[in-house]
């Protein structure tokens, strides 16, 4: 095949990806590297797809690799940008309805037991405060086995019951 005639595919399958990169975002509603949610997803997500769509699309096309490895990095970028705009929508709907702080977040509890509070999660954090068996509290998120206060001092969730 004549280097003419290389150039000539080459050229066509970028025009084509080129076109078609438009229609692709446009079924996210907002471009390959453009989601309607916050996060950098999306855009990290298009640039490893590109590199590993590119490298197998070069494995793959024994006649054409550069041709191979364009499409491929393409098919990869969009096929990347995609899932990361999906991972941002479904973070960003989980934080619109109160589940990025823990299951404990905006709740109302009480301790099942004497408690130290802690400055962290954790018991290595220093002591803040207590609270006695039986004392409500507004909890305002979660971290592991730990519920944070809405004051800022944490919890063991193993002595925490729902009011």
């Amino acid at each position: 095949m004549s280097n003419l005639t290389k150039f000539t595919m080459t050229a066509a399958a970028v025009a084509a990806l080129i076109s078609a990169a438009p229609m692709a975002a446009q079924a996210q509603a907002n471009g390959i590297t453009n989601c309607d949610a916050p996060g950098g997803r999306q855009q990290a997500g298009a640039a490893i797809g590109a590199v590993i769509g590119g490298l197998a699309g070069s494995q793959v096309s024994s006649n054409e690799r550069t041709l191979g490895a364009v499409v491929g990095a393409g098919a990869g970028a969009a096929a990347g940008s995609y899932i990361g705009c999906n991972q941002q929508r479904a973070r960003a709907n989980a934080q619109a309805n109160g589940q990025a702080g823990g299951q404990y977040a905006g709740s109302g509890y009480r301790a099942t037991s004497n408690l130290r509070v802690r400055s962290g999660p954790g018991t290595s954090y220093r002591q803040v405060g207590s609270l006695r068996a039986g004392q409500s509290f507004q909890a305002s998120s979660s971290q592991g086995e730990w519920v944070q206060l809405s004051n800022g001092g944490w919890v063991s969730a193993h002595y925490v019951a729902a009011n």
